[in-house]
């Protein structure tokens, strides 16, 4: 009875075994590779070729493979290192020229633009501050222009008087002087009165020295003082002693232009020198802050001109980490296909080499079965 139920177990044990060797050819059938190498085998079964050349053939197959695995697993190690070495150089110079890039616009925006900023406004407000002590120049030189101008026109209002003053004043006293010493002889005894036509020129002279200074703008004053002269000659008698006032008055009238003359030259005198003293102090202002802009547009141009070059710096930097980025990207890309197709590779070797080992097996294990499959794929139409 035992030996009955070990024999069960055996046919059991058998029967499930072939099943699976069934299935295993079935799978290896239905991939490409496997599909040749049934072929392949079929035919050595067909014209009789030794079982061994047959496994010979298929383990040198299984170490070709495994061979070309670890070829092929070294190589991709080997490549997948250089990757690591690239891509870790290309990380290092973009971190070091994204820190060159960082210190750059720090420069610009931190030193570079707020002292070019500065400077501006400062050329800014010296030339305001040269333009205006210009202008106060300008504007004094003017005002002197007019001063001294004034002062022309009055020097020549009181040279004009002084000698219209001084004409009539020597002319009516050397009438008087030519007339005298014929008063002198009729009059002895009287008072010496003056001739009619002796007093006659004097009121002429007076009349015309009133006319000239009647063409004058300062001298004016003296107009009303002449015209009532002329109005007393006509009216008083005249001697010696009057004539004398009358000349008398007029040595007055002279003295008093020439004093106020002198008062005028004073005063452009003063003005001068108040003139002279403020210009000294303006084109002083004016040469120190021409001095202090030319230094201003000087440090401004050097400024703009290093701004300029580490623009130009800053825009070769970003140029270069744009290209580090996009190389460490192709790198990267091309290091990340390589491993897709070694994995690829891999899995399709292993695939092919299971198959080879697979067969190996149903070889040694269960020709018979393979040999029934193969002939039952051929009965078939070449399919199992």
């Amino acid at each position: 009875m035992k030996s009955v139920f070990l024999l069960v177990l055996a046919c059991t044990a058998f029967a499930t075994s072939e099943t699976e060797y069934i299935q295993l050819i079935h799978r290896i059938d239905a991939t490409p590779f496997g599909r040749t190498l049934f072929d392949t085998i079929w035919l050595q079964l067909e014209t009789g070729d030794p079982l061994d050349r047959l496994l010979n053939t298929l383990s040198d197959l299984e170490d070709r493979y495994q061979q070309e695995q670890r070829e092929d697993d070294a190589e991709n190690r080997e490549f997948q290192d250089s990757c690591n070495v690239d891509i870790a150089a290309y990380d290092k110079d973009i971190a070091n020229t994204d820190s060159e890039r960082i210190s750059l616009e720090a420069r610009l925006e931190g030193d570079l633009y707020p002292r070019r900023a500065i400077i501006s406004g400062l050329v800014t407000a010296k030339k305001a501050e040269v333009k205006g002590y210009q202008k106060e120049i300008d504007d004094l030189d003017a005002e002197r222009a007019a001063q001294h101008a004034d002062f022309e026109e009055i020097a020549a209002d009181h040279n004009t008087a002084i000698a219209v003053l001084t004409e009539a004043r020597n002319i009516i006293k050397a009438n008087v002087e030519a007339t005298s010493s014929l008063v002198q002889k009729k009059q002895t005894q009287q008072a010496k009165e003056m001739p009619k036509e002796h007093i006659s020129l004097l009121q002429k002279h007076i009349k015309e020295s009133q006319k000239k200074l009647a063409h004058t703008k300062h001298m004016l004053r003296y107009v009303p003082v002449l015209k009532l002269l002329s109005q007393i000659t006509s009216k008083a008698k005249f001697d010696d002693s009057t004539i004398q006032k009358v000349v008398d008055l007029f040595d007055r009238l002279i003295n008093e232009v020439s004093d106020s003359l002198s008062l005028q030259r004073f005063a452009e005198d003063k003005r001068v020198e108040a003139y002279n003293k403020t210009r000294k102090f303006l084109v002083i202002a004016l040469t120190v802050a021409g001095s202090e802009l030319a230094n201003a547009e000087s440090d401004f141009a050097s400024v703009s001109d290093i701004i300029r070059q580490v623009e130009a710096s800053l825009e070769n930097t970003n140029q270069r980490l744009e290209l580090l980025n996009e190389r460490r990207t192709d790198r990267w890309t091309q290091c990340e296909e390589a491993a897709k197709d070694y994995a690829d590779a891999r899995s399709a070797r292993d695939a092919d080499r299971q198959v080879v080992s697979d067969t190996i097996g149903l070889v040694n294990k269960s020709l018979r079965t393979l040999r029934e499959q193969l002939a039952l794929r051929q009965a078939a139409g070449d399919n199992i």
